[in-house]
């Protein structure tokens, strides 16, 4: 079993789309999944197991998908550590997925819109995000809220962890 400061645990619980959203006027998209990007993790490995029918604006899509991200290894940790440096914005990123119908082979899949949690906030107020609803933004057009999402993001402990090891890597240096 991980300890919980080597993992981090990404979920997406819900989702509910509003009638602003593109989703319901474009006949080419008939499911909705949703991606995250997280570190280096392929998009396979954090994305919600099937994609639900889009059905109507303000109707709730229950994923209940939850992952363990472990940031055990070197690499991961470095990762990790420039994920919350000063040349990252710390974003982790949901990404909202319209899918064609499954007689359209030629057609693609279309990011429909995005939502965004701040690791370095998480950190800073030392709180995780624990089934908490976020705003969906359109991926055209980011001052448009186009639904909700309900997500954890449990991060603080990796957070700390990796902290607490740059400081005493540092002072072992001096």
């Amino acid at each position: 079993m991980q300890e919980l400061d080597d993992t981090v645990t990404i979920g997406v619980h819900e989702l509910v789309l509003n009638d602003k959203c593109s989703v319901f006027a474009d006949d080419n998209c008939e499911k909705v999944f949703v991606s995250v990007e997280f570190l280096n993790y392929p998009a396979e490995d954090l994305e919600t197991p099937y994609a639900l029918p889009k059905g109507e604006p303000k109707q709730r899509h229950s994923y209940n998908f939850q992952t363990d991200c472990s940031v055990r290894d070197q690499a991961k940790k470095r990762l990790l550590a420039d994920f919350i440096g000063p040349q990252s914005d710390g974003e982790i990123k949901f990404v909202v997925v319209g899918e064609p119908p499954d007689d359209q082979f030629t057609l693609d899949c279309v990011d429909i819109g995005y939502a965004t949690v701040n690791a370095k906030q998480l950190l800073q107020n030392e709180k995780d995000l624990i089934e908490k609803d976020i705003d969906v933004h359109d991926m055209k057009d980011p001052t448009e809220i186009v639904g909700q999402m309900n997500v954890t993001v449990s991060i603080v402990q990796a957070l700390k962890k990796l902290k607490q090891q740059e400081q005493t890597t540092r002072r072992m240096q001096n």
